[in-house]
């Protein structure tokens, strides 16, 4: 998957984004970090593949650099946006 950022964000030198998928009813399942500025690829296993369907949300949030400690978000959701079919 390529993540594009849709606007470029400061963030602090202590601090990451990261990428999460919410399939309905689920907790949320952390995709990976990546760089405010630049587009990020990141490989998905197919466990995780399969959930990516319209039903799916991805979030995004302000997280400790290299990403939550706990496996679920634990700073502010900063974007959120739903899965749409090709």
């Amino acid at each position: 998957m390529v993540v594009v950022p849709a606007m470029l964000a400061s963030i602090k030198a202590d601090k990451a984004i990261e990428l999460w998928l919410i399939a309905p009813n689920q907790k949320p399942i952390p995709l990976g970090v990546f760089p405010p500025t630049a587009l990020a690829t990141m490989h998905l296993p197919p466990e995780i593949m399969a959930q990516l369907n319209a039903q799916a949300v991805l979030a995004v949030s302000i997280e400790p650099t290299g990403g939550s400690p706990t496996g679920q978000p634990t700073g502010p959701v900063v974007a959120t946006g739903p899965m749409h079919g090709a």
